[in-house]
């Protein structure tokens, strides 16, 4: 079924795709528009990777010095994302603005100590105190991190929930939505999103 979608979504105007995911609650931040996305895709190759191309689009960052992300409900993750301090603090915040007011994160730092092949995010929520371990691997991020955060995240008195779209390389995207709108993001656009977990 999510195939004929697909079929039926080809050529739909990239503002058609925008109406579609508002309706998902994936909405682009203020500031960013059409020109925007259209510098990072062509018209064209939105219209014909219909919802695909504009989520992977959505899901990056501003070019300019603040590296702000183009979309709050939307977050293309590249697996090989960690150099070294810092790196961790950036996943555990756009975790965090996946979410909204649902993981309100403070004093968020990581902590690396290469020489033990391991690194330490930490931070806090509410009046827990979290400190995780995540091995060091090349670049490559623990996905015992991301893993912890789905778990913390059903811990919350939300019915919102992590989800995935493996885009079969090194990049995955990362959404959070409610039952509801998960079921209608993946009828409306048929892409093969999965539950985080």
């Amino acid at each position: 079924m999510l195939f004929l979608r697909r079929l039926a979504n080809r050529n739909m105007s990239v503002h058609a795709q925008l109406d579609v995911l508002e309706r998902c609650g994936i909405v682009p931040n203020p500031g960013v528009g059409i020109p925007e996305l259209l510098a990072i895709f062509s018209e064209r190759q939105y219209e014909t990777d219909p919802f695909r191309r504009l989520l992977i689009a959505l899901g990056g960052e501003s070019d300019d010095l603040r590296r702000l992300p183009l979309c709050k409900g939307i977050w293309r993750l590249q697996v090989g994302c960690i150099a070294g301090p810092g790196d961790y603090e950036r996943v555990a915040h756009r975790m965090a603005l996946l979410v909204g007011d649902a993981l309100p994160l403070n004093e968020v730092r990581d902590q690396f100590e290469v020489g033990a092949s391991i690194a330490w995010l930490h931070f806090r929520l509410a009046d827990a105190q979290f400190d995780w371990p995540a091995r060091i691997r090349e670049r490559w991020i623990d996905p015992s991190i991301i893993s912890r955060f789905v778990a913390l995240l059903e811990a919350q008195p939300t019915d919102k929930r992590f989800f995935q779209f493996d885009m079969s390389g090194q990049d995955v995207l990362i959404g959070c939505a409610t039952p509801a709108q998960f079921a209608e993001l993946r009828r409306r656009t048929g892409l093969r999103f999965e539950w985080l977990g």
